[in-house]
Order: structure tokens, then sequence, then C-alpha cells
């Protein structure tokens, strides 16, 4: 009876985990570039239960198995793309091919698909947060306000080629998340070549009402462990109160 409600406990924090992830995807539901994530449970390890004494006191017998609840086992992201919006800003880019961009931060390389860019006072091409995007040969800029990216990277201003757009791809179960639309690749990336829209960002791949289903299945399966747990204390409670007694 303990074991049981440890069992449901497990399945309590579960729910709680993955409805923080659910609230996490409906928080950034209007995040550029933002991919919708998921929690996937795994069963902990089954527990084989032997009862001592069967017509000998030193006899065993097996009663059966008994699982001992469940965990997160890991968040996977959806690599499915965004719709593209359309801002006709000079510095919005929109990656309509798989990749990421490549962004320098003090901590190091990171990725994303959030193209919602923009110059500094020197020309410098940076995200919203102060990153710098990186090109084939670096940070991207100088750059005039008037500066063309075309559909394979390639950035020209003022009728100069001034350098290529860094993609590269990364496997989605090789990402983690780092901030709202940052991601760190836990194994080496490969440089491919991006479809690039100018004047367009992609939008947040998260399904709303997909997000709504999940959250009302996370809330049930929480209601239900907990009522679980009240009569399993319930049921320890009369072992204790009135069975003990006799």
């Amino acid at each position: 009876m303990i074991r049981g409600l440890y069992t449901s406990a497990t399945g309590l924090l579960a729910a709680q985990t993955q409805s923080e992830v659910v609230g996490d995807n409906v928080v950034n539901l209007k995040t550029s570039g933002y991919k919708e994530q998921t929690a996937s449970n795994i069963s902990f390890p089954s527990m084989l239960i032997q009862r001592m004494g069967g017509n000998e006191a030193s006899e065993v017998v097996e009663v059966g198995e008994m699982g001992r609840g469940v965990g997160v086992d890991r968040l996977a992201m959806s690599n499915v793309q965004g719709s593209l919006e359309t801002t006709d800003i000079n510095t919005d880019l929109a990656l309509t091919s798989p990749g990421y961009f490549v962004v320098q931060t003090p901590g190091g390389e990171r990725y994303t698909r959030n193209g919602h860019f923009q110059l500094d006072g020197e020309g410098m091409l940076r995200t919203v947060d102060g990153y710098s995007i990186q090109g084939e040969t670096g940070p991207i800029g100088p750059l005039s306000s008037e500066f063309s990216v075309s559909a394979d990277g390639t950035i020209m201003d003022q009728g100069q080629r001034v350098d290529q757009i860094r993609v590269v791809e990364i496997p989605a179960d090789a990402l983690q998340r780092e901030g709202q639309s940052l991601y760190i690749a836990n194994q080496p990336v490969q440089a491919v070549i991006g479809a690039v829209r100018q004047g367009a960002v992609e939008a947040s791949n998260v399904d709303l009402s997909g997000q709504m289903i999940q959250m009302m299945t996370v809330m049930k399966a929480y209601e239900a462990n907990q009522k679980i747990i009240q009569t399993q204390d319930e049921m320890l409670g009369k072992a204790v109160n009135e069975v003990g007694k006799i």
C-alpha cells in the first residue's frame, strides 16, 4: 500500500512536468522560430512480488509484478516548420529549409530559427538580444540598410558580395533549448546551404488546439492520481485504526 502511494506520487510529478511543458509551449505561441516540445514518459522497472510461506514455512510463492510508477524520459522537439509571416522588414530573415542560423554568444555558438534580426549602430547584423549573426567568414557586417539576401543566403550590399549566411543542420534529438529560441547542439553540426527568404520570419509551430487537448489529458491524469492517493490514504487509515485493533 505504501508502494502504491509512491507510484501515484510519481504519476503526479510526471503530470506536473508535462503541464509545465504545455504551458511553456502556449506562452511561446507568438515567439518567432519557436519549436513545440513534448514530454515523453517512461515506466520505471517493475518489481517481482513474492510471498513467504506456502504449503511449507520456507516456501516462496510468486505473487506477480508491481510497477514502480512513471517518470518523464526526455523532452522531444518538433522540427515541423512554422508558417512564414511576411514583414517586409529588410533585416527579417526566414529559413524555408531545414537548418538553423548560427549565433555567437558569450557562451559560444548557439543556433536559432528566429530570424527577427536588426542592425546595430555599426551596421552589424544581430539578434534582438545583441548576439552577432554568423556568416561563412565570421560576424556579418557592417551593412547598409539597403542590403539584400538571395535565396541561398548570399548577402549583397551596394553591388558587392559581403558574405553568405551560415546555416547548419542539426538532428532534433541533438538540440537542447536555451531561453526561448536559442539552442545548444550536443553533437557536431553540419554546414548546409539554407533556403533564405528576406522580409519574413518563421512563426512558432505550436499547435494551440493540440496543446489544449494535451493539457486536458494531463489534468485528468493528475486528478486520477490524486484520487488514488486519497483512496490509499483512507485504506491505510482503516488498516491502522480498525484492523490494527483486532
